[in-house]
């Protein structure tokens, strides 16, 4: 007996193990069958020694500031428009006739009674009536209690009628409105100069850059001045060629509007990248005094300018 008490012990199976072993053997099949062991259940424990050694590369102290700058000042866009929008949620009134307050009256329910729903449970099933239409016809009883049959005149559901589609005829030539050469004429009002559109000045246009960088382009994590990993490549060839400069680099800051305080933001990230990118080189043997930092609003990444 206390041998058959250690074997029952040690197989760990309790109420739950017991009863889903005996509904998978019930249900029979590809459940019933034993499942594999899980992957890599048998393999030797990592060695702490494959932890890594080296600090991650994270953005700089500067662009985390910009960002949570960035996340502050949206957070608190968000809370004013709240507050001038007004709550989502209406303000319902009470029903009419009603002081606001819902007094609930509870019937007792009285001794040997289970309740409604307690009732409804230990009922037997009532008989399921068959909803199909027999193939006599429907009766019904008139007012002295004699059962007739439905009147034939009754609308029988049926299908609607199929139509062909009417043709439509082709409009005329002379009934299409034609467009004319000129815009119309400027409305006319006595003792007033009303101007044509020909004699307005146009609108000003902002003188944007749009002429193309060469350059090689760098990557960066969005709204961040971190590199993507796998550009280390890119730097060593500009250093293999060009490894005394001149270099100009020009860091981009993902402008997503024209506002004077988005473009501040974007400038000094484009900023923070190209002095990311400063680093990197003077790490690699450029000398600073070569190296020309500069940062646009508009534009993703950073590119950096070698000599022609």
């Amino acid at each position: 007996m206390a041998s058959g008490g250690l074997v029952a012990g040690c197989q760990h199976r309790d109420a739950v193990d017991t009863t889903l072993d005996w509904m998978r053997s019930m249900k029979g099949g590809a459940i019933a069958e034993q499942r594999p062991p899980p992957p890599g259940r048998y393999d030797p424990y990592p060695s702490v020694g494959l932890t890594p050694t080296q600090a991650p590369e994270v953005p700089s102290p500067e662009a985390r500031a910009l960002l949570s700058e960035q996340l502050t000042r949206n957070r608190n866009l968000t809370y004013r428009t709240v507050a001038a929008n007004g709550t989502m949620i209406p303000d319902i009134p009470p029903p009419p006739g009603s002081s606001g307050k819902t007094a609930t009256t509870q019937q007792a329910i009285p001794d040997g009674a289970n309740g409604a729903v307690m009732d409804a449970a230990d009922t037997a099933p009532q008989p399921v009536r068959n909803t199909l239409r027999s193939a006599t016809p429907p009766l019904f009883a008139d007012q002295n209690g004699a059962v007739a049959p439905t009147p034939a005149e009754e609308a029988e559901v049926a299908m609607p009628e199929f139509h062909e589609k009417a043709a439509i005829p082709e409009t005329p030539p002379q009934d299409i409105p034609q467009i004319p050469e000129a815009p119309p004429t400027a409305p006319s009002f006595p003792g007033f100069d009303v101007p044509t559109d020909a004699h307005l000045a146009d609108a000003p246009r902002p003188n944007y850059d749009l002429t193309d960088i060469k350059g090689t382009a760098f990557h960066f994590v969005p709204q961040s001045d971190q590199l993507s990993s796998g550009q280390e490549p890119a730097l060593d060839k500009i250093i293999q060629k060009w490894p005394k400069g001149p270099l100009t680099i020009r860091g981009f800051g993902d402008a997503a509007s024209l506002s004077a305080q988005d473009q501040s933001y974007a400038v000094r990230l484009g900023l923070l990248r190209a002095q990311r990118l400063a680093t990197e080189l003077t790490a690699r043997g450029v000398p600073a005094s070569a190296i020309t930092v500069r940062g646009d609003a508009f534009g993703t990444g950073a590119k950096v300018v070698t000599p022609p």
